[in-house]
This record gives structure tokens, C-alpha cells and sequence, in this order.
């Protein structure tokens, strides 16, 4: 007969860590280091992982439900929006552009985020780590799955949006994420922790899951709101872990702090430069504008990091060394950026536009000293060219950076290939970028070569249906379904 034995209750702290650090398993290898080979790589010492204090832990019980619970609601959305036919109701087809970039180049990076924190779980095998890198990879799972149904339906009244895998490994306009994905997926256990803790959850996932999913629902898209919104939530998570992983990391050995700020100084510039694709998702692509990207930078990654700085001085570690260039940059990067792939439109796999004369003033308003001086005459210039039919004709694809994968500014193909050759076959957008480069030059010099190799167009992918949004199919379409035609 079986015998039931009374266990003395546990408090809320030791339960958790029952049901969390407790349920690692024993290796049969003689040490651990035979195991896990990888705890001591990349010259990284940790003495006593038990000495990391997770904050907001969940229990493996406590945390399915509650991310079950959340699909539930999400999904709830997302059903209740393609049966009542959401994709009429957004503010206008040039939106539905916006959510072709998201799916192109940020849905992909969740996911090689997902293979990354299930590598690290396995490599380093400590409990604690193990616990919670095994969570953070499940989320960002979830966050690739949620994000393709919320999109796929407008994949089914749309151009865009069905071949983005292929597009995101072979197109020149989504190289600045491919090559920040690969990036991450070939760096050491250690400094993907660190990438993702500084630089993917403080920079990407602020501008792109608070603001940016705001103005999706602005602009009458509730579907991808509600999805952007339910990832969030893990991404405070994230965010709280990963900055505490820093601290933690720095205190168990003096020596582990220059190889981190170097990951710092690295990983924050790589993810501002990746950060140009969400700021022309702000300004340029949102028909309905609440935000622009230079609020939204000041809100979500200048503020919010200033008081972070400040308690890592106490640790010896310093801002990144890009920080005022970063700062400054934004009162420019997505003009730049917009104007770039207008340039090279004959092959995006999206549509782009002139800014009518009312978003020309909301420009000037948000940017004022530097829009109507930089940018305004060369957008009126395009929107002039684009309603005449006389742009002049363009290659069909720029040169890229060496290192973020940006279009380099200011140079045409020759003259750039020309210059390239004196920096070993690569021509950088900047000083940061370069010594990006330098620190791991063979690295780097496996992506693919945008500045001296042809790019293939893929045209066989295509829909026929690029370049200039007026005209377009998706705006004819989307017209004729709300029962109007659009003046040209």
C-alpha cells in the first residue's frame, strides 16, 4: 500500500526555485566544464551562477499559463478582425507597406532570437541561465508565430508579403537585418546575452513594440497592435533579466568588464543602425501619424537609458561610445533612409511615395532646423519626378556598408566601388562601422559582398507590382474595395 508523505510547506521563494533552478538535471561527464565547454568561452568567468538573482522569474507552471492565457485574448483579436474584413478599415494601402517591413526584416530576427537563447540554454547549462534562456527562447518563438498570423491575412488582399524568407536571405534592402541576424546567431554564448540584453530589447523592441504598434492601431490595423502589445509584455521581461545579466557578469570578475563594453559598444550601434528601418516605418509610412521617430527615439531609448548609464558608472562600464552620434543622427536617419530606397525603388519589395505637401509641414513641424533645409527640396524634387514620370534611371541596387548593410550615403556605384578597393573590399557609412569591421574582419567578410558583386533582382518572386505606390495594384485594389478612385 502506498504510504502518502506530508512535505512541510515551502515559502513563495524556495517554491519558486523548485519549480525553476531546482529542476536542472546531473550530468554524467566528470566535470562540468567537460558538459558545458562553453562557460568559460570567450574569455568570460562566472564563479557562482546561484549568485544571479532573476527578477521577475517565473515558475515553467506559472508562466504557461500565462502566456496561454494571452494568446487566448490575442488571438480572439486577430480572428474577430479578419472576419469582419480589418484590412478595409486600416487608414490607407500605403500602410499596409509598414507591415511588409515589419514581416521582412523583424519577424525573421524573433526567430534566429529564439535559435540563439536555445543554443546559449544548452552551452552553458547552468541552472539558472538554463532557466532562463529557455523562457526567453519560447517567447521569442511565440513572438515569430503571433506576428506571421497577424500578418498573414493581409497576405490574402496584398502584394508583398508571401516570399519574405527568401527576401530577408538574398535582398540588398534587407541585408541591414539579415547580416545583424547572422550577427547574432555566430557570436559566442556570452555576447549574444549581451546583444540581446543591450542592444535587440532596449533599442528594437522599445521603438518598434510600444510606439510603432501604437500607431498600427491609430491607423485602423487592431490585429497587429494587439500581437505587437502581447509581445511587449515579454519583453519587459527580457529587458529586466538582461540588464541585470550585465551587472551580474561584471561582479563576478573584474576581468569580464572591457570584453563587455566592447559588446556594448558594438551591439548598440549595430541596433541603431537596424533601428532606421522602424524610424521610416514612423515617419514616412504611416498614413495616420501620432508619433515621429525622433519623439519616439527620445522616449523610448534616450530617456529610459540615461538613469542606466548612471548606475553603470559604479561598475566601471561606460555608455556606448556612439551614444551623441547616435543621439544626433536622428534628427536625419529617416529622411536618409527614405530617400535611399526611392532612389533604388525599381526593385523593393514594397512601395514607396513622396510625402504630400501636408506630411512635408508634419515633417518640418517634428524635425524643425534641419527638415525644410536638408530634406524638403529633395522630396519635393521626387514627388515632381514621380508625377512626371522622369526619374532618372537608377541601378537597381545601391552599395552597402561593410558592416551594418545600410546604403552608403552621398556616392554613386563606380565612385564608391572606386573607394572600396582602398578599405579591402568594403566601403563603411561611418568610423563605427569600421571598427566594427576591424575587430573581426573575417567575420564580417563572409557576408555577402553587396559593394562588388551584382545582386540578383529575384524578379521571379516578385508580383510584378514594385516601386511607386500611385498606380500600383495594391492602391487600385483598395480603392475599388472602399469604393472610390484615387486622384492622381
Amino acid at each position: 500500500m502506498d504510504t502518502t508523505v506530508a512535505y512541510p510547506a515551502m515559502n513563495p521563494a524556495n517554491l519558486r526555485s523548485a519549480m525553476t533552478t531546482d529542476l536542472s538535471w546531473s550530468s554524467s561527464q566528470p566535470t562540468e566544464l567537460a558538459a558545458f565547454p562553453a562557460l568559460h568561452a570567450e574569455g568570460i568567468q562566472v564563479h557562482n551562477w546561484a549568485d544571479w538573482h532573476i527578477p521577475l522569474q517565473k515558475t515553467v507552471e506559472a508562466y504557461w499559463g500565462m502566456q496561454g492565457e494571452k494568446d487566448k485574448r490575442l488571438y480572439a483579436v486577430t480572428d474577430a478582425f479578419a472576419q469582419n474584413n480589418g484590412q478595409l478599415g486600416v487608414s490607407d494601402a500605403r500602410y499596409v507597406n509598414a507591415i511588409k517591413l515589419l514581416l521582412q526584416a523583424f519577424t525573421p530576427i524573433e526567430y534566429s532570437a529564439h535559435r540563439g537563447y536555445a543554443r546559449v540554454s544548452r552551452q552553458l547549462g547552468s541552472a539558472p541561465i538554463q532557466t532562463q534562456t529557455l523562457m526567453q527562447s519560447v517567447d521569442h518563438l511565440r513572438h515569430h508565430q503571433i506576428q506571421t498570423h497577424a500578418l498573414s491575412h493581409f497576405n490574402k488582399y496584398f502584394n508583398g508579403l508571401h516570399s519574405y524568407p527568401t527576401w530577408f536571405d538574398q535582398h540588398w534592402f534587407l541585408a541591414v537585418a539579415k547580416s545583424y541576424a547572422d550577427d547574432l546567431l555566430s557570436a559566442g554564448p556570452y555576447e549574444f546575452l549581451v546583444a540581446m540584453a543591450f542592444g535587440y530589447n532596449q533599442i528594437i523592441s522599445n521603438v518598434l513594440y510600444v510606439p510603432f504598434m501604437s500607431a498600427a492601431a491609430d491607423n485602423g490595423d487592431m490585429s497587429t497592435a494587439s500581437a505587437g502589445f502581447s509581445a511587449q509584455s515579454d519583453k519587459v521581461r527580457h529587458q529586466t533579466a538582461g540588464l541585470g545579466l550585465i551587472e551580474f557578469l561584471i561582479h563576478q570578475d573584474a576581468a569580464n568588464l572591457s570584453t563587455i563594453q566592447a559588446w556594448i559598444d558594438k551591439w548598440f550601434w549595430r541596433s541603431v543602425r537596424l533601428s532606421s528601418l522602424v524610424a521610416i516605418m514612423q515617419d514616412y509610412m504611416l498614413p495616420t501619424r501620432t508619433q515621429s521617430w525622433l519623439n519616439s527615439w527620445t522616449t523610448y531609448v534616450q530617456k529610459p537609458l540615461q538613469p542606466v548609464f548612471t548606475a553603470w558608472e559604479k561598475l566601471g562600464l561606460n555608455a556606448p561610445a556612439s551614444w551623441d552620434h547616435a543621439c544626433e543622427q536622428q534628427m536625419h536617419v529617416s529622411h536618409q533612409t527614405w530617400l535611399r530606397l526611392c532612389r533604388y525603388s525599381s526593385n523593393l519589395t514594397l512601395h514607396v511615395w513622396a510625402p504630400s505637401p501636408d506630411e512635408l509641414d508634419w515633417l518640418s513641424h517634428q524635425y524643425p532646423g534641419t527638415f525644410d533645409a536638408l530634406y524638403r527640396p529633395h522630396l519635393q524634387g521626387m514627388a515632381h519626378q514621380m508625377a512626371t514620370g522622369k526619374q532618372a534611371p537608377v541601378e537597381p541596387a545601391p552599395v552597402l556598408c561593410g558592416t551594418c548593410q545600410l546604403p552608403v550615403a552621398g556616392i554613386d556605384r563606380k565612385d564608391a566601388n572606386e573607394q572600396a578597393q582602398k578599405h579591402q573590399g568594403r566601403y563603411f557609412c561611418g568610423l563605427h562601422c569600421q571598427q566594427i569591421f576591424n575587430l573581426e574582419p573575417e567575420k564580417h567578410s563572409l557576408q555577402a559582398s553587396w559593394n562588388t558583386q551584382a545582386w540578383n533582382p529575384l524578379s521571379e518572386l516578385f508580383d510584378g507590382d514594385v516601386g511607386q505606390f500611385t498606380g500600383s495594384e495594391d492602391q487600385k485594389n483598395f480603392d475599388e474595395w472602399n469604393g472610390h478612385v484615387h486622384s492622381t
